[in-house]
Order: structure tokens, then C-alpha cells, then sequence
């Protein structure tokens, strides 16, 4: 009888390691425009996303970003076509909606999202290049 409590012990041990493990391997996080930089430097694993509307992407993008309107109401099925493999960093005009965007694909089951802190307004302000 005293082997039961032994055996529930070691069985919840065991469940709450897996799950801090998996939470380990999940990068979820804003990062600044340097940072955005060198992750994209990796272009074979690494996707840009913009998430703003196609109007305010007709001002300008960054150079070779996937248009995935966060607002349209096909965002989470246009998210699921994408491999969850891949490094994923997104962009809006402010941060507010690629936070949002990244906390989706993060329940999605994505590993590796980033969102970048300011936007393509943080972007532009250093002075990196955009195009029309």
C-alpha cells in the first residue's frame, strides 16, 4: 500500500518535467530591430510576416516579408498552411498586433515566433531599408 503514493510522486514529477521541458523549447518574444536583423539574416529557416492590412503595406514593407493580414478572418487558416518548423518574425506598424499574431501561432502549436517591439515604425526610425 505504501507504494502508491511512491508511484503518484514519481508520475507527477514526470509529468510536470515534459511540460516544463516542452515550455523550454517554445521562443515566443518581442525583440528589438538588431535583434530582428540578425535572426533574418538565416533566410533559408526564417520566414518574415507582415500582419498589418494591404493599405498600409502600399506605404511600404521590408524587404521580402509574406503578407498575412492579422485582422482578415482567415488568419489562423492561412497560419496553419505554414510549417511549424521554420523561425517566424513579425511585424505590424506599432508591435501591438504581431504580439497578438505571435500568441496565436504560439497556440498554434509554433516553436520559434518573434514579434518585433515597435514595428515597422521602430524599422523605419533606424534606418533600415523598405520597399514600396
Amino acid at each position: 500500500m505504501k507504494l502508491q503514493p511512491f508511484l503518484f510522486l514519481v508520475f507527477t514529477l514526470l509529468v510536470a518535467n515534459t511540460a516544463f521541458s516542452r515550455a523550454q523549447t517554445t521562443v515566443n518574444k518581442s525583440i528589438t530591430v538588431s535583434e530582428f536583423e540578425e535572426i533574418a539574416k538565416n533566410k533559408g529557416a526564417t520566414v518574415i510576416i507582415d500582419v498589418r492590412t494591404a493599405e498600409e503595406i502600399e506605404k511600404g514593407r521590408m524587404p521580402g516579408a509574406k503578407s498575412i493580414d492579422i485582422s482578415n478572418e482567415n488568419f489562423e487558416n492561412e497560419i496553419s498552411k505554414l510549417p511549424k518548423n521554420k523561425t517566424y518574425l513579425l511585424y505590424c506598424k506599432a508591435g501591438v498586433r504581431s504580439e497578438k499574431a505571435m500568441e496565436i501561432m504560439q497556440a498554434a502549436g509554433f516553436t520559434y515566433v518573434f514579434s518585433l517591439a515597435g514595428g515597422i515604425d521602430a524599422w523605419e526610425a533606424a534606418g533600415k531599408p523598405i520597399e514600396q
